[in-house]
Parts: C-alpha cells; structure tokens; sequence
C-alpha cells in the first residue's frame, strides 16, 4: 500500500476559517451536526446531487471551498428546507448554500450546469416586478430565451392538468415592498 497517496487527515491541522465565517455571518454552527444523514435521507434533489447535504457538512468541516464551488449541488439546490426540517441540530444547510452561491457568483464561479444562470436571473426579474415568482411565464420567457420551444412541454400539459400549474400569474400585494428591500440589499452589497 501506497502511504504516500493515503495520507491520513489530521483534523487538527485543518483550517477552519470557513466555519468561523458561517458562524460569524450565518449564525450556523457546523460543529453541531451529529453526521446522522437525517439531512440526506429528506433531500428531495439528492439523487441528483454530485455531493449529498451531509457530504457538504463534510467539505464546509475540511474548508474545501474550492470543491464547494464548483459543485452542482450548489446550482440545482431547491432550498426546499427538507433538510433543514429533519436536521436533529437545526443546520440550516439551504442557507449556507445560497451563502456560498453567492460569494461563487462574486467570483466568478460558473454554474454547473448550462443555462442555470439564466433561469436564475429570469426568475429574480420576476420576483423583482411581481413580487412573486409564476411558473408559467417564467418558463415560456425561459424556452424563448433557450429557443427549447417544446422540451418538457408534455410534462408541463400533464402538470396544467393536475391544477400544479396556473396560467394567470398571481401578484403582491405590495410589490414595492418587496423592491425596496432588494434595493436596500443591493445597496449594502456595494457598500
């Protein structure tokens, strides 16, 4: 056996940086997690995912942030909140992700996957005019833009057929509620 390529890890010789950074700015504490897979087992987009939420935990632990980056998982996350819900600690992991998602963005990490940073940007756009974010004209200003004129247009009529899907957009209240706290936000990220 080669001991050269299995080197042991030494957990005190780790930088934790990241951790400190997630606790100081997120208020999470990953040394809380009991590495039960609780997390993993409820993630409805696990079986997707290139790293499960527990493997995250992991890499957050090691400071991998350069793993973290440039994983899928980072990009196709639902933010369901799943495994949030069934985290015996409460490690808000969705959070961490949008956390690190958007200092990927700030450095110019691109997503995984084509054309996510586009439906991310859409989707935003929405939520900016409409205060609320509607399926149907989000996905046909997707396919229009991707020029994917048909795909998953027969799950799209089957999903319009159960009633998961509206044609009518539905909107806020008060839409400019929701545009002053993006502007706010906009704003203390520059500064």
């Amino acid at each position: 056996m080669d001991t050269e390529k299995y080197t042991p890890l030494r957990l005190d010789e780790i930088d934790s940086a990241l951790q400190r950074e997630l606790k100081e700015k997120l208020d999470v504490d990953i040394e809380t997690c009991l590495e039960c897979g609780k997390c993993t087992g409820g993630c409805s987009n696990g079986h997707v995912f290139d790293y499960t939420p527990r493997k995250i935990v992991q890499l957050v632990k090691l400071g991998d942030e350069e793993t973290l980056a440039g994983m899928d998982a980072l990009w196709i996350c639902l933010s369901c909140q799943l495994c949030l819900d069934r985290c015996p600690s409460g490690i808000d992991i969705p959070r961490i992700l949008d956390y690190l998602r958007e200092k990927a963005v700030k450095r110019g990490v691109k997503a995984t996957r084509p054309d996510v940073h586009l439906f991310l940007e859409l989707m935003l756009e929405e939520a900016r005019d409409k205060g609320r974010v509607s399926e149907v004209p989000l996905m046909i200003r997707f396919k229009m833009k991707t020029g994917q004129y048909l795909k998953d247009g027969g799950l799209g009529f089957r999903m319009f057929l159960k009633g998961k899907l509206s044609p009518f957009p539905s909107r806020m209240r008060k839409p400019e509620d929701l545009k002053k706290l993006l502007s706010e936000r906009k704003k203390e990220n520059k500064g």
